[in-house]
């Protein structure tokens, strides 16, 4: 039997994503957090129900899908509302029996009830994602402060403290080992041979220069003195 040819067909459903999308900079500034939470809302688009508008994903069913904390899929919900990539259209509510129904939202990539995508990310005006926390949140966690502050111990006031005027004796170290007695530097040592080559020193005069005490300026008068020192020069040269 001849086998049929690949068509490059993808066995098993699979979630299309528009490279525009992703190419787009509010993708790019969005979390990898709030990205796989699209891509869990994008897997619930079906192309032939055209259900784009009623596609829902609660924060249970997230969780379990992406393994994300609950209030990490809710924020990621708000976050792609705030980029323009999700728009709601149904709030959630408990339901009359106690059963919760999630918010229902439109993909803006695609077409609505025959209407074009709006493709709102692509006017995002480049302000980033953040959330205000609540006034209860910063009064709890200002509360928490407080007491971490009054539980810790204070570390006590050094001795040579700001407020110290006593001297101050640092020991210096500069590549050596300090000991209490003696001191040991280390010294470059060189394994090789000493060196046989002669050596050519150039030979000075060396003789021995005959000494002459010379009279000091208190005994003698200027004239005998420089006599001396003439007479002196004299003797040094013939004995040269």
């Amino acid at each position: 039997m001849k086998s049929r040819k690949d068509k490059g067909r993808i066995e098993g459903p699979f979630v299309p994503m528009l490279i525009d999308t992703m190419a787009s900079p509010a993708w790019k500034a969005m979390s990898p957090y709030g990205r796989v939470v699209y891509v869990a809302l994008r897997s619930r688009y079906g192309h032939k129900i055209r259900n784009n508008g009623r596609i829902y994903l609660s924060a249970r069913d997230g969780a379990e899908e992406t393994g994300f904390d609950l209030k990490t899929v809710a924020r990621c919900l708000r976050e792609l509302a705030h980029y323009g990539f999700i728009v709601m259209t149904e709030r959630g509510c408990l339901g009359v029996e106690g059963k919760g129904k999630a918010p229902h939202w439109r993909l803006t990539e695609l077409g609505y009830m025959h209407e074009p995508p709006t493709k709102d990310f692509l006017k995002w005006n480049g302000e980033r994602f953040h959330e205000q926390k609540s006034p209860a949140y910063y009064k709890r966690r200002e509360r928490s402060l407080v007491k971490l502050r009054a539980d810790q111990k204070q570390n006590p006031v050094p001795r040579n403290g700001t407020g110290c005027t006593n001297a101050r004796h640092i020991p210096a170290y500069q590549g050596a080992e300090q000991l209490p007695k003696e001191l040991y530097q280390g010294a470059a040592h060189i394994n090789e041979s000493a060196c046989t080559t002669e050596r050519h020193i150039s030979r000075v005069n060396h003789s021995v220069v005959p000494e002459w005490s010379t009279p000091t300026l208190t005994e003698l008068p200027w004239s005998d003195y420089w006599a001396g020192v003439y007479r002196d020069a004299a003797r040094y040269e013939a004995a040269a």
